[in-house]
């Protein structure tokens, strides 16, 4: 439902009275903490739910972002448990200053010799830039690309996505789903989309054997209230969350990667200001009821669902709900996952992790793989941890061509997969 311009009125007095402040990391610290066995770090759990600790990751070498208050309470905690650690950022703010003068240093570049945006995977897009492009490509390549109007987030941002595939009848064609940005942070998750729309709508010739058998659907940006209150001088750049007003709540927002219906909350109800705050239901939230109608509007041809994060470098599958506990065509999914990573790794040996997701990253409840495997039945079903790059969470704006264009390669390979196990018609047609 579209929110009312009332609405909208009343919601911007409200943020203006101190919802929306500018949020400031001066002094923050991010500490690195590697024990001599993973089993230690359960003793972190309650660190998880605690104001001012942001967890970057949850691997069996977590990263920690901590304010100055709780900085000497984390220290002593982690010296009293014998837990080794180094700070691997002293001051994060800096990191966003150094962030800002960057993009801004580029855009000053350019506008002495501006470059053709599809050109450039030179810095992280806006909100506007990625829905500009996704409007031109449409319009530019009306037989391959197709505009879709996914619906629109709680502020009432457009989500947009792209279905692209060869002209022709495509009624058997063997569908695969791509998202990106379910959390606001993460940057390099929507540049990796476009770059795999650059790729499809822009170089058609050079992809014709995953475009001729396959149907892509792509949409860059799940969560934009969130991204665009990332880039905003009086956002928060480490904003994970939705912008939802909670209702008897000062804090905003639902993590929408926790809001599938697939043991959504696990029995377990963190509180609104938690990052990982699952909201009120599955499915409470716009952001996840538009990939779940996608979902289910493509279900019985859809065969292979990505969703892109950062960072870490893992290919997981189901299930992150609980450990120990495997998707019955496992197998198949790692076989799948392998020819991802390996295909990518050719490009630039970069090693990624291929496991379910409880296993080699942590439990977590009610996310989109999980619910796309288990209940519409989509075969292969993955969360993409992309590379972090730097000391910062996202790789520097130098770094993302290097990142998307060893990406791509590495979806293209499991897009060969998809077309091999579900299209093999096709191939025989060909030869």
């Amino acid at each position: 439902m579209r929110i009312t311009s009332v609405f909208l009125l009343v919601l911007g007095v409200v943020l203006s009275l101190g919802l929306c402040q500018e949020k400031s990391y001066e002094n923050y610290k991010v500490y690195q903490v590697t024990p001599d066995k993973e089993e230690d770090l359960a003793v972190l759990i309650p660190w998880t739910e605690k104001d001012n600790v942001d967890f970057w990751d949850t691997t069996a070498q977590p990263r920690v972002m901590v304010s100055p208050s709780e900085q000497k309470n984390f220290e002593d905690f982690l010296q009293k448990h014998n837990l080794p650690y180094s700070v691997t950022i002293e001051n994060v703010q800096t990191t966003i200053d150094q962030e800002r003068e960057e993009k801004k240093a580029y855009w000053a570049a350019r506008e002495v010799s501006p470059r053709h945006v599809t050109d450039d995977f030179q810095h992280f897009w806006s909100y506007d830039e990625i829905n500009s492009y996704l409007r031109r490509m449409a319009t530019e390549n009306p037989q391959y690309v197709t505009l879709l109007p996914l619906g629109e987030t709680f502020e009432g941002r457009e989500v947009l996505g792209l279905r692209i595939t060869s002209p022709g009848n495509d009624a058997d064609r063997p569908i695969i789903y791509i998202d990106a940005t379910i959390h606001a942070r993460e940057w390099i998750a929507p540049m990796v989309a476009v770059y795999i729309i650059h790729e499809l709508a822009e170089h058609t010739t050079d992809h014709l054997s995953v475009l001729d058998n396959v149907v892509w659907i792509i949409q860059p940006l799940v969560n934009p209230d969130g991204y665009e209150f990332t880039y905003a001088e009086d956002g928060d750049r480490f904003w994970r969350k939705t912008r939802t007003i909670n209702e008897n709540s000062d804090c905003l927002g639902v993590d929408a990667n926790r809001n599938y219906d697939h043991y959504w909350a696990n029995g377990v109800a963190s509180g609104e200001c938690t990052l990982t705050y699952a909201g009120t239901a599955p499915f409470s939230v716009a952001e996840s009821r538009i990939v779940r109608d996608v979902v289910m509007a493509n279900v019985d041809r859809m065969k292979l669902y990505i969703s892109l994060h950062s960072y870490g470098s893992l290919f997981m599958y189901p299930f992150s709900s609980h450990r120990n506990v495997l998707p019955e065509n496992f197998r198949f999914q790692h076989e799948a996952g392998d020819v991802f990573a390996e295909a990518l790794y050719a490009v630039n040996q970069t090693p990624y992790q291929v496991g379910n997701g409880a296993g080699i990253l942590g439990v977590s409840s009610g996310t989109s793989k999980d619910w796309t495997y288990s209940g519409p039945g989509i075969p292969l079903s993955y969360t993409l941890e992309l590379p972090r790059g730097g000391t910062g969470f996202d790789p520097p704006a130098t770094a993302i061509e290097g990142v998307v264009s060893e990406t791509f390669i590495g979806i293209r390979a499991i897009a060969g997969f998809v077309v091999e196990r579900y299209y093999p018609l096709s191939v025989a047609q060909k030869a």
